[in-house]
């Protein structure tokens, strides 16, 4: 006895062969489908709505069981119409074809030019033929059409006559500014034209086919994101495409369109700089006010008001910036990187020199970095001659008279 596994769900449809000649009896059992048969080596086959026919080979008195797998199957379907004229057409046959297997399935259009053929998961081309006209095979530009546990359309399927009268496909994309230059992290769009050269009126999907990594790109209809765009015949339709770079360079966006076998892009070429906004502001000290003699250290303050980092910063004051009646030295070295929004304070030695006397002078000073300078600014500082000093003067002045006045006495009347 050889038994057959019943798949659960549903009644499949059986066929048994024997090579010998016997009148097989067949009665259903709980578990599948259980035959009383000679001994021998026979064909067994199911089938079902929905399925791919399922064949295998037992030997009764070897074989305990065989099991057979039936394949699901789904529709591959299309429209089959004149191109010189975008008719559908009745009765025309068609051929699909399993790319990898070379298994063919085949139908024929309907009273609308709609063809229905079932076939499982797998890539496919298909050709069409009427009376009259020339075969017309497509699939996808080599690619295939991809039947994956769903029903695809692959939308129109021209055929023309000998003399090649009308075209059916025509999508071109465009734009009047291809190429555009923009800060990273800033946002460009271009306004993409579709147009349909072709005699019918099409549904187009839109895709970005190559960008960046990282990059948003987006396809929009005023505020609204868009895959598909619906083209009459002889007419265009615009769409915007946005972006927004993240890294400095030249790059280009592919852009894609198509219906069926009617395919058109556009590559679009953005050049992104970064943002070199260098600015650089000095805070100078207060004023001071210092007796001859002096010295006092006071702080200078830089600041990075900019958008990108500055390097070698300092504070610089020339030779030219001093007056005679000071000296000025700063002590703080070099500050290597200031970032955007930081600040970096440098400390400055002023001396009023001793013979300054009284007055008041400017003390120059610019803060420099390798990418920028700020504006030239200045500290006031007065100076006097301080009271050690005039005490110093007037002891000795009188130690002078009185030396003086002793020489006279001692001296003098002589």
């Amino acid at each position: 006895m050889i038994s057959l596994l019943r798949l659960p769900g549903w009644l499949a449809v059986i066929s048994m062969k024997y090579l010998p000649r016997c009148l097989p009896l067949l009665r259903p059992a709980r578990t599948g489908l259980r035959t009383t048969l000679p001994d021998g080596r026979y064909s067994y086959s199911a089938s079902k709505d929905g399925y791919g026919q399922g064949s295998i080979m037992g030997t009764v008195g070897v074989d305990g069981m065989v099991n057979i797998t039936l394949t699901n199957l789904y529709m591959i379907s299309g429209t089959v119409i004149d191109a010189s004229l975008g008719t559908s057409l009745k009765g025309a046959s068609v051929t699909v074809s399993d790319k990898a297997s070379q298994a063919v399935y085949t139908g024929s259009t309907n009273d609308n030019g709609v063809f229905s053929i079932s076939v499982p998961n797998g890539y496919y081309g298909l050709e069409a033929r009427a009376g009259g006209y020339e075969s017309s095979f497509m699939d996808n530009n080599g690619a295939g059409y991809h039947v994956l546990d769903n029903p695809l359309y692959v939308g129109y399927v021209p055929v023309a006559t000998s003399s090649g009268v009308g075209n059916l496909n025509g999508v071109r994309l465009s734009t009047d500014f291809p190429g555009k230059t923009v800060r990273v992290n800033e946002s460009v769009s271009f306004d993409v034209r579709i147009t349909n050269n072709g005699i019918v009126d099409r549904v187009y999907t839109l895709a970005v086919k190559d960008a960046p990594s990282g990059w948003n790109v987006q396809l929009l209809s005023g505020s609204d994101v868009v895959s598909r765009v619906f083209v009459e015949s002889k007419s265009s339709k615009t769409v915007q495409v946005r972006m927004t770079p993240l890294d400095a360079g030249s790059n280009v966006v592919t852009i894609m369109t198509g219906a069926a076998n009617d395919t058109s892009q556009l590559e679009l070429y953005v050049d992104s700089v970064k943002d070199t906004d260098y600015r650089i502001e000095l805070i100078v000290p207060d004023d001071i006010s210092l007796s001859s003699g002096e010295s006092r250290n006071v702080e200078a303050i830089v600041r990075n008001n900019g958008t990108s980092k500055l390097s070698n910063v300092l504070l610089d004051i020339g030779q030219g910036d001093v007056p005679k009646s000071l000296t000025a030295s700063v002590t703080t070295r070099m500050v290597d990187v200031l970032n955007p929004g930081e600040s970096a304070r440098f400390v400055v030695q002023v001396y009023a020199k001793a013979d300054a006397g009284n007055g008041a002078d400017k003390l120059y000073m610019r803060a420099l970095s390798s990418e920028a300078k700020s504006e030239q600014g200045y500290m006031t500082v007065s100076y006097a001659t301080s009271n050690t000093w005039l005490r110093a003067g007037i002891g000795i002045a009188l130690v002078a008279i009185l030396a003086f006045g002793f020489i006279v006495w001692k001296y003098g009347r002589r």
